[in-house]
């Protein structure tokens, strides 16, 4: 299966989704995905189980505009992205960077340098600082893959229909019913203090990561199929027992995002879900 993302996010999914599709529900109609982030897994749900229903959202704005700018206008961005990829040098991408920052791009070329930005910098790093500039240095690549013209494309096709909005994880309260499925990627609780948590402005705190576990409770109360990715930490164990309802799995993901090469590499992390399949194991 081909999955078209055209971005780079830390956390991505693409690489374990064989690990994940076994805990995935047996059946999907309607989905929401409430932290996109880069989009793995919608493409590979879109594929799998064609829902009837999609719901795709995040709180970065950009990143929201950028997806919609792929369903609706793939040709005119890819225009962009072409003009961006052949002027790309060191000194095009501090000026494009502070040109972004400072909102001089508007629509779809704001979208296109969203994307030129994230496949230039370093390691293909999303991060902002607490001013909510994106900060991430210039990544000396000798031959970026900016884009490539047929995942665009791709990504276009599966993204028809699909609803893409910036709202806050909790707005789905007043839409997903009995059945629905709901897959959770937040900022995962930090194993450490200096863990990556910066897509947006506002680092995701343990205070958010209690919040998110009220809400997944309230979803499971109300019979909503609930899958969620987070670190392997006390918190996340005592924010889902198993005598609330939860059941968790852990796998091992690759982590890539990290300035020391030899601190990259597999970890535990868990899978938390609220329905069974034969191939759960509880842990």
């Amino acid at each position: 299966m081909i999955i078209p993302t055209f971005l780079k996010w830390a956390g991505g999914k693409r690489r374990i989704l064989d690990k994940i599709e076994k805990h995935l529900p047996n059946k999907i109609i309607n989905y929401y995905e409430p932290f996109l982030g880069g989009g793995s897994m919608f493409f590979y749900i879109k594929q799998k189980y064609n829902p009837k229903h999609c719901v795709i959202s995040d709180i970065n704005k950009d990143l929201i505009e950028t997806f919609k700018a792929v369903r609706d206008n793939p040709i005119r961005l890819i225009r962009r992205l072409k003009y961006l990829k052949n002027n790309n040098s060191k000194e095009f991408f501090y000026k494009t960077r502070e040109k972004f920052n400072q909102h001089k791009y508007i629509g779809l070329t704001r979208s296109a340098v969203f994307i030129y930005l994230n496949k230039t910098c370093f390691n293909g790093l999303w991060r902002v600082n607490s001013k909510d500039k994106f900060n991430v240095p210039f990544g000396n690549h000798k031959n970026p893959g900016v884009f490539e013209e047929e995942n665009i494309l791709f990504a276009s096709k599966l993204l028809k229909g699909t609803d893409i909005i910036c709202q806050d994880y909790e707005n789905l309260k007043d839409c997903v019913e009995k059945g629905d499925f709901v897959y959770l990627d937040p900022c995962y609780d930090p194993l450490k203090r200096t863990s990556f948590a910066n897509y947006t402005k506002d680092r995701f705190s343990a205070k958010d990561n209690e919040r998110l576990a009220i809400f997944c409770a309230e979803l499971n109360r109300r019979d909503v199929k609930i899958l969620l990715s987070n670190n392997v930490t006390e918190n996340v164990k005592r924010n889902y027992l198993p005598k609330n309802g939860f059941i968790r799995i852990k796998i091992l993901a690759p982590r890539s995002i990290n300035s020391i090469g030899s601190q990259r590499g597999n970890i535990q992390e868990y899978l938390i879900k609220n329905f069974t399949n034969q191939n759960a194991l509880q842990n």
